[in-house]
């Protein structure tokens, strides 16, 4: 009888300690999916950033502007993808495209956006 219970709870032992680990590894995902997050942010920023710097000649404050206006808009952007029906999704990426040209404009010269809006419409 000591035996049995020596085991069963052996096993118990096992399966939470089973299950400690699971949950760590998933809490390592999540970070790991947050960190890539915000990766992407400052990736897109700096490829708009590049994109306009070679050719547009942007000052300091400009890229700073840019890359705040990037990084505002992407926790909206994530909301937008997890929008289910494509229609609605459509519609609103675009408004929000229309978001972020307007503040751009704000932002860069006429030569400097027009500069992006050829770039972004060969891309």
């Amino acid at each position: 009888m000591k035996k049995q219970l020596l085991i069963l709870s052996f096993a118990c032992f096992l399966f939470a300690g089973n299950q400690l680990s699971f949950a760590q590894s998933q809490m390592e995902t999540q970070k790991h999916a947050i960190k890539n997050a915000d990766d992407s942010v400052k990736k897109n920023a700096q490829k708009v950033i590049n994109l306009l710097e070679r050719e547009a000649k942007l000052d300091a404050a400009q890229k700073n502007k840019i890359y705040d206006i990037f990084v505002g808009v992407d926790k909206k952007m994530q909301g937008i993808d997890a929008i289910k029906d494509t229609s609605e999704r459509k519609a609103k990426k675009e408004k929000m495209q229309a978001y972020i040209d307007q503040k751009l404009q704000q932002v860069l010269t006429k030569e400097q956006y027009a500069l992006y809006t050829k770039k972004m419409a060969a891309k």
